[in-house]
């Protein structure tokens, strides 16, 4: 028996797991995909303009739907194979290096649709 209080874990080791846990950065990486796609695809057709300049060079061929989803499927495959080349250390910097983006984009329509919906 020990007098001793057990030390808390600190912070570190827990953002450890969960910055390594890869399939959780790919399922965020996903989420991102989907909340951007829908809610640009909404705003669209609530009346909002889209700003991405290769989007828009792509919707005259390709639709607003096509335009959105050849665009991140070329992100996501170059960001599979940027994984898959690096070192192991720096692979979870790919998943978040796009949710990030992804996930503030699909923030920004929805802040952009609820102002533009309930004024």
């Amino acid at each position: 028996m020990s007098h001793e209080l057990p030390i808390p874990e600190t912070p570190r080791p827990a953002l450890t797991h969960a910055v390594s846990d890869e399939h959780v950065l790919w399922t965020v990486t996903m989420l991102a995909f989907v909340l951007d796609v829908l809610t640009t695809l909404y705003g669209l057709g609530r009346g909002l303009a889209e700003l991405n300049p290769v989007v828009l060079a792509l919707m005259p061929a390709l639709g607003p739907v096509g335009a959105l989803i050849s665009l991140k499927l070329v992100v996501l495959a170059v960001a599979v194979v940027a994984w898959h080349v690096l070192p192991s250390r720096y692979r979870g910097a790919i998943p978040i290096g796009v949710a990030v983006p992804w996930g503030v984009a699909g923030l920004m329509n929805t802040q952009l649709i609820l102002v533009t919906v309930f004024g």
